[in-house]
């Protein structure tokens, strides 16, 4: 009996958030997708203290240099140089940066468009609902690539243009799970208890509701980030992505697309870290899942 007693109290005190955390620091592909996550931000982060030379510096007399392990390589150039003679490691640790911004920042914009419109829909009903069911059927009628494609030929090509037509074209996942995910919560009796003392409609949406959807958010949030990667990298393989001078991974491929039979290294680099980043992304995504589903829980 005493042992039961002593350990009710700590499992009593851990909150949902510290149990969640603990679950997925116990799980191998939490662990695995995040160390390459981690990997990847910090290589971006400081890439001027991994490399010395300027992504977008051209040497003609040094170009096509192979990578390292190629028998005519050379130490100078690890990854080699492309056919201007920038070095690739280089505009692959600068790339990143780009291709993270652009994934996170549309995911922000993107949640927080579907996350606002899924809980207004799931917890007020009736009209509000009605109407945010026909403003989502009208976006899934709406294929994403033609339309960006579209969008950005028509206004022009940049990095902050790609992000706001990335962000306000993804938000649907966000919309649909928030609002079923809501609606099921609405339901609790401790949301009825809490609009029963009058609590506001703003502190049970604040307090109640946004804490218990951020499972669900965070496995969306994943989804959507792969997603929005992968969007840009298709953009500029078509060559309406991120433009020169700036580097992306997805310009990276574009730039290195003829060269795919002759010197297949120049493409399967940024192939390569697109594929390590997009895996792990999802790593993580079904960790989370699994620790914040009922059968995860159990």
């Amino acid at each position: 009996m005493s042992t039961v007693s002593q350990n009710v109290p700590t499992e009593v005190a851990r909150s949902p958030g510290r149990v969640t955390l603990h679950r997925a620091l116990r799980h191998g592909s939490f662990w695995v997708g995040g160390l390459i996550i981690l990997a990847i931000v910090l290589a971006a982060i400081f890439a001027p203290l991994l490399t010395s030379y300027d992504p977008g510096a051209q040497d003609l007399s040094a170009r096509y240099v192979p990578p390292f392990w190629d028998a005519k390589g050379s130490t100078e150039h690890l990854l080699g140089t492309d056919g201007l003679g920038r070095d690739v490691l280089a505009r692959l640790l600068y790339g990143a940066r780009i291709s993270l911004m652009l994934g996170f920042l549309t995911v922000i914009i993107s949640g927080t468009i579907g996350t606002v419109m899924g809980v207004a829909a799931g917890y007020f009903g009736g009209t509000v609902d009605l109407i945010v069911n026909f403003v989502i059927t009208i976006r899934l009628t709406m294929p994403v690539v033609l339309v960006a494609l579209v969008v950005v030929a028509l206004i022009g090509s940049s990095l902050w243009l790609l992000i706001v037509v990335i962000g306000l074209l993804l938000w649907d996942r966000f919309a649909i799970v928030v609002r079923s995910a809501t609606q099921q919560l609405a339901q609790r009796e401790y949301i009825t208890s809490a609009q029963t003392i009058g609590s506001s409609t703003w502190r049970i949406l604040v307090k109640e509701i946004l804490p218990n959807i951020t499972g669900p958010l965070i496995v969306v949030a994943s989804i959507e980030l792969a997603h929005a990667i992968l969007l840009e990298a298709a953009l500029s393989f078509l060559g309406l992505g991120v433009q020169p001078p700036s580097v992306s991974w997805g310009l990276m491929v574009a730039e290195a697309k003829n060269q795919l039979l002759f010197r297949p290294w120049m493409i399967a680099v940024p192939g390569v870290a697109l594929v390590l980043l997009i895996f792990a992304i999802n790593l993580v995504g079904d960790a989370i899942r699994d620790v914040t589903t009922p059968e995860g829980k159990a």
